[in-house]
């Protein structure tokens, strides 16, 4: 990390505030995901909320201090609405049981929330899958996602892809993954619609881009919407979306290292050409990262994709998710390709670039391939997270 803040021209005489929020965002990540609360993980995942939107706007520009607000406004008005969901549960579940805890705790609400009025408890998830919808970048509720990525400081936009926009579908399979079959049943065509709706929005949203950093967002758009596509088919659908879900933190950070260091050397990230001809290092890193996150093998992204599109069992979705993911595919390779082999138009370096922030992608890189190659233990991982 020392290497990418002192050759990211972050601002040295605030770094101990750099690295205080992005410790306190690690240390409510952590908390977070061992809650066993549903308001301590509402609260924790707000808190992600408001250490990141300072990380998000630390270049101090006009473009990253607006994304940092459009960031923190959506993100806050749609996690007050989780917040509504999970407080209507709350009370429901207190009347009926006069426990204060049972209501709080999700190893006894998935056995009261039976008792909860079926239009009410539809209601309350329906706000809480809005809300922290709105932090995983699914659409109609992604407006902040590309802005925030593409204006932060590509180590916090490794952050914010990798980790901290999955925190919101983390909190979704948190409650739907204790809810039983009928409630959950009723909620498979809002997963359906939210996730064709992200994958085709996000792919199409590629196509004509120039800044490689916003690309990437629209990417990660398209990947939340096979996330919340897998999870219209419970139960090997939940744990293919929770393999994508890994998949995709770690590719998505990989990519936008390697994205990060063209930026670094180059000193712009948009309309760059023929980068193989200065550092082919550099050029395939960049492109490897893009094919692999784009799903091909031999790399473990290939397999939660494959494994979405055996869950759905339906042809016609099955159809629609491939066509959807194919012109992501072309969009982002496309792009990428002419970056690293197009004709070149401008030769100047401005930096070079640092063999550690040269190895930090290329060690995920083969990470990845690693894990596509004996994917076995993964693959079980994944299926032992799904109750059944």
């Amino acid at each position: 990390m020392e290497q990418y803040v002192e050759n990211f021209g972050l601002n040295k005489a605030t770094l101990k505030s750099y690295y205080s929020m992005l410790t306190i965002t690690f240390l409510t990540l952590y908390v977070m995901s061992i809650s066993n609360n549903a308001f301590i993980l509402w609260v924790f995942v707000e808190a992600t909320t408001l250490t990141t939107v300072l990380l998000v706007g630390y270049g101090r520009s006009e473009n990253s201090l607006e994304a940092s607000w459009k960031y923190i406004l959506l993100c806050v008005v749609g996690l007050t609405s989780a917040l509504y969901g999970t407080s209507l549960i709350y009370s429901y579940i207190f009347n009926v049981t006069g426990d204060p805890y049972k209501g709080l705790l999700f190893t006894s609400i998935g056995k009261y929330i039976s008792s909860v009025e079926y239009e009410t408890s539809t209601f309350a998830l329906l706000m809480i899958v809005i809300g922290y919808g709105v932090k995983a970048g699914i659409v109609p509720v992604h407006w902040w996602l590309p802005d925030a990525y593409s204006e932060a400081p590509s180590p916090i936009s490794a952050v914010l892809s990798s980790v901290v926009t999955g925190c919101g579908f983390y909190a979704i399979f948190r409650w739907f993954t204790i809810l039983s079959p009928p409630i959950y049943d009723s909620f498979k065509p809002v997963f359906l619609a939210i996730g064709i709706a992200s994958i085709f929005i996000g792919s199409l949203s590629i196509i004509g881009q120039t800044d490689l950093k916003r690309a990437l967002a629209y990417s990660s758009i398209t990947n939340m919407g096979v996330i919340a596509l897998a999870m219209a088919y419970p139960p090997l659908g939940i744990a293919y979306a929770i393999m994508h879900l890994f998949n995709h933190s770690l590719l998505k950070a990989t990519t936008f290292l390697a994205t990060g260091n063209l930026e670094h050397v180059y000193g712009r990230r948009n309309s760059l050409h023929g980068v193989i001809a200065d550092s082919p290092v550099l050029g395939f890193t960049a492109i490897a990262s893009v094919i692999a996150l784009e799903g091909s093998p031999p790399f473990s992204m290939f397999y939660s994709v494959l494994g979405v599109a055996l869950a759905i069992g339906d042809i016609a979705i099955t159809l629609i998710y491939l066509i959807g993911l194919f012109i992501g595919f072309i969009a982002l390779t496309y792009m990428f390709i002419e970056t690293i082999w197009g004709e070149k138009v401008n030769r100047n370096m401005k930096n070079k670039c640092p063999r550690l922030m040269v190895l930090t992608p290329l060690l995920l890189l083969t990470l990845t391939a690693i894990l596509g190659l004996y994917i076995s233990p993964l693959a079980n991982m994944c299926w032992r997270c799904v109750p059944r």
